[in-house]
């Protein structure tokens, strides 16, 4: 899987992206929108990349690694998560905080929900963000998802739910 812009790179995630993802996993803003998923150390980092690759590998779908075009620099991940909750993806993404602010987020997703319409055929994908993560809610507003209330979702608590139809 790897997709191309004219600035980033979206591809699976490697045994070299360990390091990074622990740092992404430590973020504050991590913790406090999308929780601790048991990534402390560069161990639980390989089985998290373990994981996403399982999933890359069962569904043709899953979390990329989102780097620079040009020096190959990580800045975070994008991707398609199947949350068993509907008959499609949910889109997540999550930047390192120097990538922050600077159009990574919405580019990266572009690419996937172009990949979601045109190679996976999806009707539409889902987003969930913690309610006070009003970032992210724009980024997902900038790429035309509809806000359709609160989900609770496991132990995440309630999350605000987004939709984006991509079929006319």
């Amino acid at each position: 899987m790897h997709f191309s812009t004219r600035r980033l790179t979206l591809c699976a995630l490697t045994s070299d992206d360990a390091p990074w993802l622990l740092t992404l996993n430590q973020d504050p803003l991590w913790l406090r929108f999308i929780g601790n998923r048991g990534v402390h150390s560069i161990s639980d980092a390989h089985q998290y990349i373990a994981r996403s690759t399982a999933h890359l590998d069962e569904w043709n779908y899953g979390l990329l690694a989102v780097k620079d075009a040009h020096s190959n620099t990580p800045l975070g991940l994008c991707g398609l998560i199947n949350r068993f909750l509907f008959t499609c993806p949910d889109l997540g993404f999550a930047l390192l905080p120097e990538a922050r602010g600077r159009g990574i987020a919405k580019e990266a997703c572009n690419t996937v929900i172009a990949w979601a319409r045109d190679e996976l055929k999806f009707d539409y994908l889902t987003a969930m963000t913690h309610p006070e993560n009003l970032k992210s809610q724009q980024v997902l507003a900038s790429l035309m998802f509809e806000k359709r209330g609160k989900l609770c979702v496991d132990t995440e608590g309630p999350q605000s739910f987004f939709r984006l139809n991509l079929r006319g």
